[in-house]
């Protein structure tokens, strides 16, 4: 059973969705919009089965890539986008089909300090994405202990999402 604040955050993320879903019918070149809305999907996608989590992700890319066409050097854009294949990478079951999504999240992350140098939870993201990165935090093989460590840092990685979308949706 899901707890209250889990519920309460369910809900905000669903509604913070209808929201964005309206506010795009009628002004659907507003980048700060897909990227709240990307925002919303990705924390919803907590709440799923792995192939409806992974549906979600996917949605959540495409509005953030739709958000870049509109604003290339959206810095939260892609650091989202980093935290997205990030997220899609840790529901692959195979390493060699996750890495792709890593490096490609390793590469919006960079994007992101290069636009925005002095952010902290950018900077910690690229860190933690790098190779260099993944073998301090554990990112190795996708054994059952070290997959129960990953999903952790995803967690970890969520919260800061989280407050992130929070912070730019008050």
């Amino acid at each position: 059973m899901e707890s209250s604040s889990e519920l309460d955050r369910l809900h905000f993320f669903e509604q913070a969705c209808k929201i964005s879903e309206a506010t795009y019918a009628s002004n659907p070149l507003d980048a700060d919009n897909l990227t709240r809305w990307a925002g919303a999907l990705l924390e919803l996608s907590q709440f799923q089965s792995v192939p409806d989590s992974q549906k979600m992700i996917q949605d959540a890319i495409s509005k953030l890539e739709e958000a870049l066409s509109i604003n290339p050097k959206k810095h939260d854009a892609l650091w989202c986008l980093g935290n997205a294949q990030t997220s899609f990478a840790f529901l692959t079951n195979k390493e060699d089909e996750a890495r792709p999504y890593f490096e490609k999240a390793a590469q919006y992350f960079q994007q992101a300090v290069d636009e925005d140098p002095s952010n902290e939870i950018y900077l910690k993201s690229l860190e933690i994405s790098t190779s260099k990165g993944r073998r301090r935090y554990g990112v190795i093989e996708c054994d059952p202990l070290v997959r129960k460590g990953l999903e952790k840092t995803v967690h970890i990685m969520h919260s800061l999402f989280n407050d992130f979308c929070i912070n730019r949706l008050e």
